[in-house]
């Protein structure tokens, strides 16, 4: 394929259509292409209901950095063209928010921090994920902290944390009404598991807090849903479990994280220099092992939640800039279909102070935005998710959903592979990579309207809604000048490339698309299902 033509131009070409004579490869190019990929849509089936798993939750830093009007700002961005349904973060309680301290030994209990930022998120269409915790300062048992902004994570004062827990609940369905509140969730701290976050890693300290938090949220409305126990790596689930049964203690989800790169749990400092597990089947390990405690415990219906996870637990991962992301997280959410209720990306926004304020445009961080809001290639890869109908139909290919959104046939499919990579992230992302060649898709259509129709083709991979490859390009500058933020903005508008196909009397038609290693694609036909058809 030539290089004058253009990539963009390519994607938009279909078989037996315009352009199928430039796009011809050369001999040379044709003996590397592998066969086409073949795909079969009937847009007149019955189809069935979609997954929206997806789209269930999305995490953010502290409420300090969160509250800020550039973050709300960029959440604003991310509903409008997402639209998430809860937000998940951590230290609701950080001595920030300013929710308790003691007057002559008593305690006072101010939330007008909380209820603002929650009014925020409400008004976004943002239902709060509660993640209890941390311990304020003037119920603290020791000094320690975690990140930047210092969270205390020593064990709180037992009776004072009960206090704090239930008058926070019984203020929030004071303010919101019990109705809403019901439909929130509350997940009793984060990642117990690291000595970090749950001072000792002590897990029977875990269980005991655990008990005395679910009691005192249920004695206010026994249906609250409360959950845990937000493990790194998904664990201590049967203990957690076993522990409940034994002291009749309410459990209404489980809960726990997973990230796809192996040698460990925590990069509190953002040091580490980790790799991308070679095993694509990394985080579907762990969902499988908490599905399978879950599936043979005394509760085997109970909810999974996985409130944290990405390609990388680290905040300083180029994988997390780069354009693998888009087919990463497309290939991990379709398979976690059926096994947990949600998959909650870590984070939105590299807005994000964990090892402190990001210093570089692109620097690793966990967010679909960058700190100028520059949409990341993970960005499209929801977008182009959550844009899905909820009417699903079969494909026969394992890696592309098709939908019916009104009367528009949509087919959202990606090549992932993981990468040939000796190196660590760090090292490997953060040069141009141009990708392999890979199957084109060869889609075959029934069940349309007879007639032309036109086809929008959007894309996500190198180059194409690839900032942070432009970024490269441009000599990876450390700041960015107003021409060079709104240059990155131009290269992510998510331009659609227009073609027509044309289905003859019996509704068929067939559409060429060529692909690469990583690639992901939207194609959408608006009309295409007859009004008052199946659909």
């Amino acid at each position: 394929m030539s290089r004058e033509l253009g990539w963009l131009e390519a994607a938009a070409c279909l078989a037996a259509l315009v352009c199928a004579d430039a796009l011809a490869p050369s001999p040379a190019a044709a003996q590397d292409t592998p066969a086409a990929r073949a795909i079969s849509i009937n847009a007149a089936s019955a189809g069935r209901a979609r997954d929206r798993m997806p789209d269930f939750a999305i995490g953010a830093d502290y409420p300090g950095v969160l509250g800020r009007e550039e973050s709300l700002v960029q959440l604003a961005t991310v509903q409008e063209e997402i639209g998430f349904r809860y937000i998940r973060f951590h230290a609701i309680f950080h001595d920030d928010m300013g929710v308790y301290r003691e007057v002559d030994g008593r305690p006072v209990y101010d939330w007008t921090r909380i209820d603002a930022l929650y009014d925020r998120l409400l008004a976004l269409g943002l239902k709060p994920f509660v993640e209890l915790g941390f311990t304020p300062h003037d119920m603290r048992t020791s000094d320690q902290t975690i990140f930047h902004w210092r969270g205390n994570t020593s064990h709180p004062e037992p009776e004072k944390w009960t206090a704090l827990v239930e008058a926070f609940t019984r203020h929030l369905i004071d303010r919101y009404g019990r109705e809403e509140v019901r439909t929130w969730f509350f997940e009793f701290w984060n990642e117990p598991n690291l000595a970090s976050f749950w001072e000792g890693a002590d897990q029977t300290a875990y269980l005991e807090y655990y008990g005395r938090t679910a009691r005192a949220i249920k004695a206010v409305d026994p249906e609250l849903r409360i959950g845990g126990p937000a493990t790194a790596g998904i664990g201590w689930v049967t203990e957690f479990l076993s522990y409940a049964d034994a002291h009749d203690l309410p459990v209404d989800f489980v809960s726990g994280h997973s990230y796809g790169t192996k040698g460990g749990f925590l990069d509190e400092n953002g040091e580490a220099d980790v790799k991308l597990s070679a095993n694509s089947d990394e985080v579907m390990l762990d969902l499988r092992m908490a599905r399978h405690q879950v599936v043979n415990s005394s509760r085997p219906g109970l909810p999974i939640h996985i409130t944290e996870w990405s390609a990388s637990f680290s905040p300083r991962d180029p994988i997390h800039d780069d354009y693998i992301s888009a087919s990463y997280i497309l290939d991990h959410l379709h398979q976690s279909e059926g096994l947990v209720q949600s998959m909650s990306y870590w984070t939105f926004s590299d807005l994000f102070e964990e090892t402190g304020p990001q210093t570089l445009p692109f620097q690793g961080g966990f967010g679909l935005l960058n700190p100028q809001g520059v949409r990341k290639p993970a960005f499209f890869a929801y977008k182009y998710l959550n844009s899905l109908g909820d009417r699903r139909l079969d494909t026969g290919d394992s890696r592309s959903i098709a939908a019916i959104r009104d009367r528009t046939l949509q087919l959202l499919a990606w090549r992932y592979e993981p990468p040939v990579q000796d190196v660590s992230d760090r090292s490997f992302y953060t040069r141009i990579r141009e990708p392999g060649a890979a199957p084109a898709l060869n889609i075959a259509v029934s069940g349309l309207r007879p007639g032309s129709h036109a086809v929008r083709i959007r894309r996500v991979g190198f180059e194409a809604n690839d900032a942070h490859t432009a970024w490269l390009a441009m000599g990876s500058p450390p700041s960015l000048t107003t021409a060079q933020v709104q240059a990155l903005h131009d290269v992510t508008t998510d331009a659609a490339q227009s073609a027509v196909a044309i289905a003859g009397a019996d509704g068929k038609a067939t559409i060429s698309i060529p692909m690469r290693v990583h690639d992901v694609v939207l194609v959408e036909i608006p009309d295409a299902v007859p009004a008052g058809g199946a659909l």
